[in-house]
């Protein structure tokens, strides 16, 4: 969670709240969840000069 959208974003003390809160959801739902995802990485070469 901190590393995502404007999670990056909250102070220390505000996203220790919103975790707080997610882990009460949580654990309100049984104490735990599957999520699954992907991960996609892209690669790139640079060929011939730069245009400006």
């Amino acid at each position: 969670m901190p590393t995502q959208g404007g999670f990056t974003r909250l102070t220390a003390d505000r996203m220790d709240g919103v975790l707080d809160g997610i882990g009460a959801a949580v654990d309100a739902l049984g104490g735990a969840f599957t999520l699954r995802y992907a991960t996609v990485a892209v690669a790139a070469v640079r060929t011939g000069a730069a245009r400006g």
